[in-house]
């Protein structure tokens, strides 16, 4: 029902209407509507004329598909291979999943418990395929062979043809020859092929699930028998999750670049935290400090009943070895962004390295937010040179220099107001402009390393050689600064 209008009574009938061809028609009808011998399909004059007060709705197709598709997310705590089986079913893939909640016959009791909480009028089935657990579902079977025909998803015009032949059960399918069915029932669709239907129904041909989210190879999920509400439970189960995830992880040498934690609330909504690392890691202590403080900011309401984490992108894990009494770690910049990234939820700029020999274009800062996606693969140091300083400005400071020579490296340059007095030099380095560039500078550059009175080295380079422009001599200028 919409928001604002008040549910209907069960024990009224009730149809949803639409336009069809040749006027209204009912799109569906509830149970008791179903007794009093209503069917989808049937004009709605005829329904009327039948039962006399039959409440009616409007069908709104759209509605009903956004309501599915919120249904699956919400089955999402079941399993994360979950995807949506128009007009009214939805297909899960709980392989290995069925012992977390005590076996089969428990998990599909606690499945319409929980959706018969909600208002909904469930029917579930588990099956080694996608077509028997359709069949079972809708049929509410126990045997697949003592279903009628139509539950092989074909059309009416199949089954009409079968059930002319005496044909009303699959198990009668079953008993004739596979070759005899491929001649007499071969159609040109899905729901025409009966031997197509039938093959996947009993497992002799392949379907696959597509899930609304592919989900990655690794995930952790956990359900509770009980609501946890308290920030202590929900870190012991955050723990258990990253435990889980590391194992599978570390068995294919993999780190996690990528998680999204997933809290589903016993009211059917559910929190997503996407989470970003600046390296492919496993290690235990490293994202319980990056996941630990999401879980104080999470509303968990009436309590989280189910949780899971999943590593969405994964990388070549680094290892490290240490020396004899050796303890330093040279990931503890990225480990240190990954705690401030995530944590405040702002982006982090990183340097990057561009293809060009002209220092202050050589890298550019890359922006990076929380969970967004990265492609550790292309992830590469900046190489530097050993002559080349640490700190390189943006854009290069003019200063003004004097030499011995006018082609001589720097005696005394003048920087920032202040004079300072060349002890040491190293040079020059000469670096050609970028000619590929329309508006690129001509002249070239030569750089020299220089170190004052007080030890302080600079980066210093010419742009332009003397007597080239008559009266016009080169510019001096500063480029960066050196420990």
């Amino acid at each position: 029902m919409k928001a604002g209008k008040s549910p209907l009574p069960g024990d009224m009938p009730f149809a949803l209407v639409e336009t069809g061809a040749k006027g209204l028609r009912l799109a569906a009808v509830n149970a008791v509507a179903k007794n009093l011998g209503l069917l989808p399909g049937q004009r709605l004059a005829d329904a009327r004329a039948a039962v006399p007060g039959l409440l009616t709705e409007r069908h709104e197709p759209g509605h009903d598909r956004a309501s599915l598709l919120g249904l699956c997310h919400w089955m999402e705590r079941y399993s994360p291979w979950v995807s949506p089986s128009p007009p009214d079913g939805i297909l899960l893939d709980v392989t290995g999943i069925p012992h977390l909640f005590g076996g089969e016959p428990q998990m599909l009791a606690a499945m319409r418990q929980r959706l018969a909480g909600y208002g909904y009028t469930a029917q579930a089935a588990i099956a080694p395929t996608i077509g028997a657990a359709w069949a079972l579902a809708r049929y509410e079977g126990e045997r697949l062979e003592v279903l009628p025909v139509e539950a092989l998803r074909i059309d009416a015009d199949a089954a009409r043809t079968l059930r002319r032949l005496g044909l009303k059960t699959i198990g009668s399918l079953l008993a004739i020859p596979r070759a005899s069915l491929a001649r007499r029932f071969r159609g040109e669709t899905s729901a025409e092929n009966i031997l197509l239907r039938l093959d996947e129904a009993t497992g002799h041909r392949e379907e696959v699930l597509n899930p609304l989210a592919p989900p990655s190879s690794f995930i952790a999920h956990r359900a509770f028998m009980e609501p946890v509400i308290t920030s202590e439970g929900l870190e012991m189960a955050l723990t258990d999750l990253i435990t889980a995830l590391i194992g599978d992880l570390e068995k294919k040498s993999q780190g996690a670049t990528r998680l999204t934690l997933k809290l589903f609330r016993t009211d059917a909504s559910r929190v997503e935290i996407p989470v970003g690392l600046s390296a492919p890691t496993h290690d235990l202590r490293h994202l319980l400090r990056i996941l630990k403080p999401k879980l104080e900011i999470i509303d968990a309401g009436f309590g989280i009943d189910a949780m899971t984490l999943e590593a969405c992108e994964t990388g070549p894990a680094i290892v490290q070895q240490y020396g004899f009494m050796e303890n330093g770690n040279s990931l503890g910049l990225e480990l240190l962004n990954d705690r401030v990234m995530n944590r405040h939820e702002t982006e982090i700029a990183a340097l990057q390295p561009v293809e060009s020999h002209i220092p202050e274009r050589a890298e550019l800062p890359q922006f990076r937010h929380p969970g967004e996606s990265r492609d550790h693969r292309a992830r590469r140091p900046i190489q530097q040179k050993n002559n080349r300083p640490l700190l390189i400005f943006d854009r290069p400071e003019a200063t003004t220099v004097i030499a011995a020579v006018p082609d001589g490296p720097p005696m005394r340059f003048t920087w920032r107001r202040i004079t300072r007095r060349v002890v040491k030099s190293q040079g020059p380095e000469r670096l050609a402009p970028e000619w590929w560039r329309l508006n690129e500078n001509g002249n070239p550059r030569d750089y020299y390393t220089v170190e004052d009175e007080q030890g302080r080295r600079y980066w210093l380079y010419r742009e332009g050689l003397y007597g080239e422009v008559e009266g016009a001599p080169p510019k001096w200028f500063v480029q960066g600064l050196s420990p």
